[in-house]
């Protein structure tokens, strides 16, 4: 389904009946196996899409932030007329979630945020900064491109996509930030150092830290190890 929204046309899917959780996907991701795991559970009314700039959501020729990717997903859920919902946010979805709870903290009613990070590691860290080379590369490989999903990015996007998550700088928003949070990150992930999870458990209030033995795509290969904490903090079975 294709919902027009903050000057774009963005497609959405909607699965289920139970709470509402709202999948924001990383740089050039979407909808995908994930939310089949995620179906399994029947707790949810999932609420996925994909960004500007990947699947099959327009890809406009301007600048690209996650304050205005953001203003998207807001969007989207004012067009569906859905009030309130708890959002995943993955890798950059992690980010414009934040954005989403920080600006809107009345439409947020809990936080779940996977290889997640206020900010790029690129400038502060060797191995980030490496990670982050690779990653900005793909632009110009189309098979990497074609390899993202069945309707990937285009190189140009991509690339706008890439300034957006290298760009943002989300520290500011922590502090804003209300509704009760989970981080679950893993601790071999190079382009998410251990340090930027525990930033967000520092500043974010009412949050919680979980970390996996694993690398930066754990739910693709493990993603009962996010599911279940998820499950857990939503319908509050560890009294968080």
């Amino acid at each position: 389904m294709y919902a027009n929204v903050n000057g774009i046309k963005i497609y959405y899917e909607i699965f289920g009946e139970g709470k509402p959780l709202m999948i924001i996907w990383g740089m050039g991701g979407e909808i995908g196996s994930f939310v089949d795991k995620l179906k399994e559970t029947k707790n949810y009314k999932l609420i996925t899409f994909d960004n500007r700039g990947t699947g099959r959501t327009d890809k406009p020729n301007d600048e690209y932030t996650i304050e205005i990717m953001a203003e998207d997903a807001i969007s989207l859920l004012d067009e569906l007329k859905i009030q309130k919902v708890s959002i995943l946010g993955i890798s950059m979805g992690s980010r414009i979630a934040i954005t989403m709870a920080a600006k809107y903290p009345d439409r947020v009613s809990n936080l779940i945020l996977n290889v997640a990070a206020a900010k790029s590691a690129q400038n502060s860290d060797e191995n980030s900064k490496e990670a982050y080379e690779k990653l900005k590369q793909v632009a110009n490989n189309p098979k990497l491109l074609n390899a993202m999903g069945k309707y990937p990015p285009s190189s140009t996007s991509f690339l706008r996509l890439f300034d957006a998550l290298t760009s943002y700088d989300g520290t500011k928003y922590l502090k804003e930030i209300k509704s009760p949070t989970l981080i679950v990150n893993g601790t071999q992930d190079s382009s998410t150092p251990i340090k930027y999870a525990k930033e967000l458990f520092d500043r974010i209030q009412n949050s919680k830290l979980i970390m996996a033995k694993e690398d930066h795509f754990f739910i693709r290969t493990k993603p009962e190890l996010l599911i279940d904490p998820m499950n857990k903090f939503i319908f509050k079975k560890n009294g968080f």
